[in-house]
């Protein structure tokens, strides 16, 4: 099950990624680059409000790992949720209202815009308020498919969401109209088909035969201690990763925010190759530990590892090899991307560490102990969130991207090591040694010799250019794959076979 979880979740993470990856650049042609900003804000949006998540999500998504094959565990799961869900319905309210209210404000004095309406931004900041709310629910649902391990069916549905939501809206911005405000009218019916969609599903796999069970505080209390944990840790995280993205959308022009969604969007796709596997492992490793299985899930541990090494070290090696060739190859636009290139190549660096160096939390999670997770992330933003300030007030989108780098550079040195020595002694040089380092020397070692290649990128044209970046990550990504042992092996097996029949 843990490996068809595996590959459903990054079929259905591909592909809504590369969707979005494909429209993108009709949007910014069709829309302009400062109505996609609004985009782009909304996005950076909902990831400041689900702060009020307070971390509910993640802990029903563990909770039904655990309950879902115990004897009245089902019973006990549904009464929960009904309580989450009862919680977030009043406070839900208190938010849409404030959106609301501050609505013009955000409009006129915090967005720098030029050129679109301040009626239709006002209505947009409205829209996503509104939109917020459901993707809240939408959330809180996703965490418990996860946790029932129904990888499959949600990535069907998500595959199918994404066509609706992206192909609909380039229908809608192409023959019907590129007004913005009704861009954003659309995709909330799309919310509103999420939540409806996937409340029905969540229930389908609860007793249907028990009497109306009422939101319990009792309830509330006893996933509280992990969850306000989770909470914390998660509202620390957002403003520590959504900082520089909030100060940005007040300290450069609307349409140059357009330009900078693009490299939020190539940088981030860098944390979707891990995020698939990560849904996968994380009730699996939990389950394990649940069951006195130690050694398995540390075994789970080392292999995670070195599949997202070589995935990781793969894609970001072209990514800040290639920044211009891959942004103009993708949008045609050579003003964005000569804007966008040497930002992307920092923050793809960092969200490379990230991807590595988020593990050790998945280690701390499956063991339901928090606490050094919550003590990091209480004093480490003291010092790289005043770095973030500086170095956007002062420097702008390229300020933050260094300074994004060298913050996860630093975190990755000091804190996976600590964990380790708490948590599973022993593992850490292993760790960095066989897991991480034998791609990441192959990936240098690679593009030291493509430096004695000279390749004229401006002899081609954007396909041409796009095929040219494609080979050479696929190639990388063969050669990653090799330093993995399992595949040398299976490698020498066939080769065998093939001797042997001949």
């Amino acid at each position: 099950m843990l490996k068809r979880n595996v590959i459903a979740n990054y079929i259905g993470r591909f592909y809504s990624m590369i969707i979005g990856v494909v429209v993108l650049p009709i949007y910014l042609k069709y829309l302009g680059a400062e109505a996609y900003g609004l985009v782009g804000f909304f996005t950076m949006f909902i990831s400041w409000m689900m702060l009020l998540d307070m971390g509910f999500s993640q802990v029903l998504s563990r909770e039904t790992a655990i309950l879902k094959d115990k004897l009245n565990g089902l019973i006990e799961l549904k009464l929960t949720l009904r309580s989450v869900e009862s919680m977030i319905f009043f406070v839900s309210i208190f938010v849409f209202i404030l959106v609301l209210l501050s609505s013009e404000w955000i409009a006129s004095h915090w967005l720098q815009v030029k050129e679109l309406s301040f009626s239709t931004v006002k209505q947009c900041i409205e829209l996503m308020g509104f939109m917020f709310i459901l993707k809240w629910y939408v959330s809180l649902y996703d965490s418990l498919i996860l946790g029932f391990e129904e990888q499959v069916w949600l990535n069907i549905y998500k595959i199918v969401m994404s066509t609706i939501r992206f192909v609909g809206g380039l229908i809608l911005v192409i023959y019907i109209t590129n007004n913005i405000l009704y861009y954003f009218l659309y995709q909330a019916i799309i919310a509103v088909i999420e939540f409806t969609t996937l409340n029905r599903k969540v229930y389908g796999n609860l007793p249907k035969n028990t009497q109306f069970l009422l939101p319990s505080i009792s309830s509330i209390k006893k996933i509280a201690p992990f969850a306000f944990g989770v909470a914390y840790t998660s509202s620390v995280w957002i403003v520590y990763t959504q900082l520089d993205k909030l100060l940005l959308s007040h300290y450069i022009a609307l349409e140059n925010y357009g330009y900078f969604t693009l490299v939020v969007l190539v940088s981030s796709a860098i944390m979707q190759f891990s995020s698939p596997l990560s849904q996968a492992i994380l009730p699996r490793m939990t389950s394990l530990l649940s069951n006195g299985k130690e050694k398995e899930m540390l075994r789970l541990y080392h292999k995670g590892t070195q599949f997202i090494s070589v995935i990781i070290f793969s894609v970001v090696g072209i990514v800040v090899k290639f920044s211009y060739e891959l942004l103009y190859s993708w949008t045609g636009d050579k003003e964005a991307s000569l804007w966008a290139s040497p930002i992307l190549s920092w923050y793809a660096m960092g969200n490379a560490i990230l991807a590595l160096a988020a593990f050790q939390y998945y280690l701390q999670f499956a063991y339901g102990n928090l606490k050094y997770h919550i003590r990091f992330n209480t004093y480490f933003p003291l010092v790289a969130l005043p770095i973030v300030f500086y170095a956007v007030v002062n420097y702008g989108a390229f300020g933050a991207g260094v300074a994004w780098f060298a913050i996860q550079m630093i975190t990755f040195l000091i804190w996976p090591p600590f964990i380790h020595q708490k948590f599973a002694k022993g593992i850490h040089f292993d760790w960095v040694l066989k897991d991480i380092l034998p791609p990441l020397l192959m990936t240098i070692i690679y593009f030291k010799i493509i430096d004695y290649i000279s390749i004229d990128f401006t002899s081609f044209n954007q396909v041409e250019t796009f095929v040219v970046l494609l080979i050479l990550g696929s190639v990388l990504l063969l050669l990653n794959a090799l330093t993995l042992s399992k595949v040398r092996e299976k490698i020498s097996i066939v080769f065998r076979r093939s001797i042997n029949v001949i």
